[in-house]
């Protein structure tokens, strides 16, 4: 499936980036924006999309860069979680998909390792709303958790 992807605050691009597409997902429009930009940004890309992918900073698994997108698509919170969208479950993480009747917006931790536990069920849900097959996964040969530790810990 065609998708835009914008990365809010985002440090592991090229990782989710690669599983996105090793996941079946064709990258159409793939931009990064601050949180000056955000909802700019959201707004060109959903005028020209079915599907938008947002990656950001997540903590414990759960995104922390949602608030803005929910108050601008008009989702309602209580307690600051939203309420009345579907959450997407991995182990040890959460993602949200936001739907209208011709789009959606899938809000996901910019962590490869939870980004990989969420997609299967973001499929499923897709596949549903637009009538897809389940797309075939390729294997990718990065150990993306093995990856981003070393990455982040200064040893090759």
């Amino acid at each position: 499936m065609e998708a835009a992807v914008l990365y809010c605050g985002a440090r592991r691009t090229a990782y989710c980036q690669e599983l996105l597409e090793t996941n079946g997902f064709r990258l159409t429009q793939i931009c990064a924006a601050g949180e000056d930009s955000q909802m700019a940004r959201m707004g060109i890309l959903l005028s020209k999309n079915q599907l938008l992918l947002i990656l950001g900073p997540e903590h414990n698994g759960e995104p922390t860069f949602g608030k803005p997108f929910f108050r601008a698509l008009h989702v309602p919170t209580l307690d600051e979680n939203p309420q009345g969208i579907l959450v997407l479950h991995g182990k040890g993480c959460i993602g949200w998909l936001i739907e209208s009747r011709e789009q959606a917006v899938a809000l996901l931790p910019d962590r490869p390792e939870h980004l990989q536990l969420l997609l299967p069920e973001l499929w499923l849900r897709l596949c549903k709303k637009f009538g897809l097959s389940m797309p075939e996964i390729q294997k990718s040969a990065v150990n993306y958790e093995q990856a981003v530790e070393r990455d982040f810990s200064g040893k090759e």
